[in-house]
């Protein structure tokens, strides 16, 4: 049986982690914007006339390829741990369903799923 108490208690954690999502829409807002700078960089790659296939190369590797990483290390390292948490909430939730299905006597209205 869970107590009020427990379900409070409960509903304040998964809040806590639920949090998190305001920092994953904030680092996908970063990274759309990192991304249109990338689709500038890309459009002036295209545009530009290249002398050689040597120089359009150099531009690939010292231009291109490091802030594409760039941004792929900002999204992974932004989103990693709220990500974690949002999990954490997910299974949270689930078992705070299971105890007050438990107490309601079944699933009440397709909220476990």
């Amino acid at each position: 049986m869970i107590t009020f108490d427990q379900t409070l208690n409960a509903v304040e954690r998964i809040y806590e982690q639920l949090k998190s999502v305001d920092r994953v829409e904030s680092q996908i807002d970063h990274v759309r914007a990192n991304l249109a700078d990338f689709a500038i960089m890309l459009e002036y790659a295209h545009r530009k006339e290249f002398k050689s296939t040597e120089e359009a190369l150099q531009y690939i590797d010292i231009v291109l390829l490091p802030r594409l990483q760039s941004i792929i290390t900002a999204l992974v390292s932004g989103t990693e741990e709220p990500l974690k948490k949002l999990s954490t909430a997910t299974e949270a939730t689930k078992r705070l369903l299971a105890n007050l299905e438990l107490v309601t006597g079944g699933a009440g209205d397709g909220l476990s799923r």
